[in-house]
C-alpha cells in the first residue's frame, strides 16, 4: 500500500479497479487434483523453497480464474464471445504445446511433448505449477514433468528488467570477457534457484 491507503502493483504503480465482463475457467474444481500432484510427483516443483509456496497457495483455496479481457481489443479472440480475447497467459501458456505441431498429435508434438522441464523465473512460478497444469488437466493433455523455479539475476542490487533500463545482455557479457569466464562465473557465484548478483569488477575478480 501506498500513503493514504493507495493501492500499489509489485512494481510500485498505482492499482486502477475496473469492472469488466470476463470468462473464467473453473481453478477451483482442480485444487486436490494439483495437490494430489504435487503429493504423488515431489521433484513436479523445483527447488523445494517454490514447491512449498505453491503447495501453501493452492492449500489456501483457489478462486476461479478470469480467462478473457472485454478492455482491450488486442490480443486472440475468445470463440463464440465477440468482443472478449484471452488472457495475456492463457495465450501465452499454450504456445509452449502450438510451437511444436498442436493441435497437430504427430511429428514434433509427438517428439517434444510433454516437455522434460520448464526453467523459469520465481515470479510466473505460480502461472506454470498452478494454472497451466491445471489448463492441461482439463483438455486432458500430458503435463511437463518438472518446472524448475529460478531466482533474479540482480544488477547493482535491483531485479533487470525494461522498464528500469537495466537490463544487460549477456552476448555483450560474453564477448568482453569470454563465453568460459562468464559461464564460470554465474556457476560459481549464483546459486541455482536463488538471487545473484552480477557486476562486471565481481567477475573480474572471480575470474582472476
Amino acid at each position: 500500500e501506498g500513503e493514504g491507503g493507495e493501492k500499489l502493483s509489485p512494481q510500485g504503480t498505482p492499482v486502477e479497479w475496473t469492472k469488466e465482463e470476463t470468462w473464467f475457467f473453473r481453478l477451483s474444481k482442480y485444487q486436490d487434483d494439483l495437490l494430489a500432484l504435487y503429493r504423488d510427483n515431489p521433484d513436479f516443483i523445483r527447488p523445494d523453497s517454490r514447491r512449498n509456496e505453491v503447495i501453501r497457495f493452492v492449500e489456501g483455496g483457489l478462486k476461479d480464474l478470469s480467462v478473457s479481457r472485454t478492455s482491450f481489443d488486442w490480443g486472440v479472440q475468445v470463440p463464440g464471445s465477440p468482443g472478449h480475447v484471452m488472457y495475456v497467459w492463457v495465450d501465452a501458456l499454450t504456445t509452449y504445446m502450438t510451437g511444436v505441431g498442436y493441435p497437430d498429435k504427430d511429428g514434433d508434438f509427438a517428439r517434444f511433448w510433454p516437455a522434460d522441464i520448464h526453467i523459469i523465473g520465481k515470479d510466473i512460478v505460480r502461472f506454470h505449477t498452478v494454472y497451466w497444469p491445471a489448463f492441461l488437466m482439463s483438455a486432458k493433455l500430458p503435463l511437463p514433468k518438472q518446472v524448475f523455479g529460478h531466482g533474479f539475476l540482480l544488477s547493482r542490487g535491483e531485479k533487470m528488467s525494461k522498464s528500469l533500463g537495466n537490463v544487460v545482455d549477456p552476448m555483450d557479457l560474453a564477448k568482453l570477457f569470454g563465453v568460459d569466464a562468464l559461464r564460470y562465473f554465474l556457476m560459481r557465484e549464483v546459486s541455482f534457484g536463488q538471487d545473484g548478483g552480477y557486476s562486471a569488477d565481481a567477475i573480474v575478480t572471480r575470474v582472476n
